[in-house]
């Protein structure tokens, strides 16, 4: 097992760095949170120019081949920038397609996804029914030779933008089937949705959206396994970003406890400070090196399972703890609304729910060690 990036990888997450620094200055990113997208269009263009939007979708998609653990440096760079999840969830929308769409659902789909021109977003999750398929409300079904999909998905990442929607839907009895639903098809609403992180999260309602077959992802009824595999792999990538904002929040506050003083000495002179910021970065290492084992083993086809549920439980109440703890030292400094330390305590919590909240993996984790005898 080789976790440490190569040379090549390095100078990919260099020059993200440096591109990120560049753009995502306070006073842009202030406008950004008033925006209905979070970002402008300026900015768009510009990710989409050095190829990020299709990083990791296929070369003859239009996209730049990218393996999992060159995306996972990237995602990790933006977590450290704080930068907006529609980023992410531009990722996540491109795989999806990528791993359920029919041959022309990509062709149509994919190289627009990776110019930047259009977007898809993964629609699955419901308020009752979030991993339990079976508790599902939205359905797909058939008249004539047309589908008709109804029920209402919530916690749709960037549905505020989104072209399209891969809308996961039970298929009468036999199990769960992904539907492709342009946004403009009669029946669809979006509505966004007030999160604690003000990232743009929506509520999608289907009311009797009639398509044609071709619409379609795959076989009928025999997608949730696929979808179960997506949602690894995002909370995979998603420890990744949220690696790289823990890394930021313990360099801001190195740098604030060794310039800032009180008593007549350096905060970071006193044992007690040294102390607690030697927490913040042991729990950084962990979370780091569990994330970045998740990935490899991920990206190696190796079983993955149990390590995908330790990374994304530990990850994130790292990063929630270690933003706590910075705000301890930093003083009422890191409660002011522009300053950095606030964006990223947001995005630790909020991020801390998506894909599975700390909990629901640790429960995952507990199947995995057999805790309990399995009912025959």
């Amino acid at each position: 097992m080789h976790l440490a990036p190569t040379d090549e990888q390095q100078a990919v997450a260099h020059e993200a760095r440096r591109f990120l620094d560049a753009e995502l200055t306070r006073e842009r990113r202030l406008e950004w949170d008033a925006l209905p997208a979070g970002y402008d269009p300026a900015f768009w263009r510009a990710v989409a120019e050095l190829g990020w939007l299709g990083f990791a979708l296929p070369e003859k998609s239009g996209g730049q081949g990218a393996s999992l653990l060159d995306l996972g440096l990237l995602v990790e760079e933006c977590g450290r920038a704080v930068a907006p999840l529609a980023l992410f969830a531009a990722w996540t929308g491109g795989l999806a397609l990528q791993a359920l769409g029919t041959p022309a659902q990509k062709k149509a789909w994919l190289p627009a996804i990776a110019r930047g021109e259009r977007q898809v977003a993964l629609a699955v999750s419901e308020r009752g029914a979030a991993l339990e398929p079976s508790a599902m409300t939205t359905t797909v079904t058939r008249r004539g030779r047309n589908l008709v999909v109804h029920g209402e998905k919530d916690f749709v990442l960037q549905g505020v933008t989104a072209d399209a929607f891969l809308v996961a839907g039970c298929d009468g009895r036999r199990g769960v089937s992904v539907v492709l639903v342009p946004r403009d098809a009669k029946g669809v609403t979006v509505t966004p949705l007030a999160t604690f992180a003000k990232d743009r999260q929506s509520t999608v309602r289907l009311r009797q959206v009639a398509l044609p077959a071709d619409a379609l992802c795959g076989t009928p009824a025999t997608a949730w396994p696929r979808l179960e595999k997506l949602r690894r792999t995002f909370a995979t990538l998603l420890c990744c970003d949220l690696i790289g904002g823990a890394d930021t929040v313990l360099e801001m506050t190195v740098r604030y406890v060794g310039e800032r003083e009180q008593f007549g000495a350096k905060l970071g002179t006193f044992q007690a400070v040294q102390q607690m910021v030697a927490v913040m970065a042991i729990e950084l290492e962990g979370a780091r090196h569990v994330a970045r084992q998740a990935l490899w083993r991920l990206a190696e086809g190796l079983p993955s399972e149990r390590e995908i549920a330790i990374a994304k439980a530990w990850v994130g109440r790292a990063y929630r703890e270690i933003t706590l703890m910075a705000h301890q030292l930093h003083g009422g400094a890191g409660y002011v609304v522009e300053h950095p330390l606030h964006r990223h305590t947001l995005r630790a919590k909020q991020a801390e729910l998506l894909f599975g909240s700390s909990e629901d993996w640790l429960d995952t984790l507990a199947d995995q060690l057999r805790l309990a005898p399995r009912v025959a």
